[in-house]
């Protein structure tokens, strides 16, 4: 594959085609059917909507609870209710903590891999697990989620990092962060899944409480540990879970089922919950730095750094959250077992329901001020999506010049490449 092919092949990603292609794939697996990405995404707009009227108002906890009551077919028992919104408004807490965290190490002068290494280190030495183990788990799942990226790009998965030999923990945390900026453009790429979420809100626009852009886009531009913020991010959280849990977001719960053990059953439920409020988060947190670069604060090439610095976040949330789940269900520590339950976060699945959800509030956030103030979210995604194709495409040329490559035409990456989509996106992970 040389540098020709590449361009081509990478100037075809940019596409009206490729990117529609895409997002119907992405509709397709995600949702049951069209009318359950309606009625999924309705249910999230009557979330925010009410979170706006009356949530602000009240404790948090009471106001979620007092939602899930109006959907009383979907619970085993008020004690599955109360826990559920509990697991919603602790992630989100933890989340934005740790965003706060890495944020004020980053001004004090330290590197995402510092922050990543000690903070893991801490959670490491609280439950009994090596941090080794975790980081390396973490490590491994963004190279498969990176070599799935580029295989459903190029026609063929080619790895963008090169490998490390040391197992120290802070030369882990730094390749881990590498991969975090590649994976972070890998997703910027996908300009087309983010339409879906476009397509939706489209699709229920003028229905009785929709979300006020106005409101919404104040919020957006807040700081991240106001009430507010987190609040929308819960009442979002709460919409996308009683929409897995009614089966209009595929698989989101389907395989609890299936796994006989009462107590194993209740803590992937936990986990699988917390995952969904993570892909939440990104596309709130995308919406947000999308914003930025809209109204000039933040440049294009930054973002994908901007979406490494989320990403450290969310890793430590989620190694957080899994102890926690853990502790609940099981008692004692987690010990060896905590590699094995970190892989999750890296679902494509997950990456595609946060591009939806970042897309729908990317359009209702900028409806408002659209023709006054600023252009359309969606415009602004359109050319982060195109940087991050240039960056991704420079990378993979400096990767493959340094190896021999099958050399694969255009014809057969539009024919193999386009169908890796189906694959790439299927929720496996839930």
């Amino acid at each position: 594959m040389n540098s020709t092919i590449i361009d081509a092949q990478f100037e075809h990603i940019k596409t009206e085609e490729y990117q529609q292609t895409l997002a119907d794939q992405v509709q397709n697996h995600l949702f049951a059917d069209q009318e359950s990405g309606e009625k999924a995404m309705q249910t999230i707009n009557d979330f925010v909507s009410d979170y706006l009227e009356n949530g602000r108002h009240q404790p948090i906890d009471e106001w979620l609870i007092g939602r899930f009551n109006l959907y009383s077919d979907i619970w085993e028992n008020e004690q599955e209710k109360i826990d559920t919104a509990n697991v919603i408004i602790s992630t989100v807490d933890s989340l934005v903590k740790n965003q706060l965290d890495v944020e004020k190490a980053l001004n004090k002068g330290k590197t995402l891999a510092n922050v990543l290494n000690t903070k893991l280190t801490d959670i490491a030495n609280q439950n009994g697990f090596d941090p080794v183990e975790a980081l390396k788990a973490i490590d491994e799942g963004l190279e498969n989620a990176n070599l799935a990226g580029t295989e459903m790009y190029l026609g063929q998965a080619i790895p963008l990092t090169p490998k490390i030999e040391s197992t120290t923990p802070l030369d882990l945390a730094r390749n881990v962060t590498t991969k975090a900026k590649i994976n972070a453009n890998l997703h910027l790429m996908a300009y087309g899944v983010r339409t879906i979420g476009e397509r939706l809100y489209n699709a229920i626009k003028g229905k009785e409480n929709r979300s006020q852009s106005e409101e919404l886009l104040h919020i957006l531009r807040s700081s991240i540990e106001t009430a507010e913020n987190k609040g929308v991010q819960v009442a979002m959280s709460g919409g996308v879970v009683v929409s897995a849990k009614k089966g209009w977001i595929k698989a989101g719960f389907d395989t609890l089922n299936k796994i006989e053990d009462a107590i194993e059953r209740t803590r992937q439920k936990w986990d699988r919950i917390t995952d969904l409020v993570l892909s939440v988060g990104e596309g709130w947190n995308d919406t947000r730095i999308l914003d930025k670069v809209e109204q000039g604060l933040l440049k294009t090439v930054d973002v994908a750094a901007e979406k490494a610095k989320f990403a450290t976040s969310k890793f430590i949330t989620k190694v957080e959250k899994t102890c926690e789940n853990w502790l609940k269900t099981k008692g004692g520590v987690m010990g060896a077992r905590i590699g094995s339950f970190v892989g999750s976060m890296f679902s494509p699945a997950g990456t595609a329901l946060g591009a939806t959800i970042g897309g729908y509030l990317g359009e209702k956030g900028g409806e408002w001020v659209a023709d006054k103030v600023v252009k359309p979210i969606a415009n602004t995604a359109r050319k982060v999506a195109d940087k991050a194709i240039d960056v991704v495409a420079d990378t993979a040329k400096t990767v493959v010049s340094k190896v021999s490559e099958g050399v694969k035409s255009v014809g057969e990456f539009v024919s193999s490449g386009v169908s890796k989509v189906v694959d790439f996106f299927t929720p496996s992970w839930w």
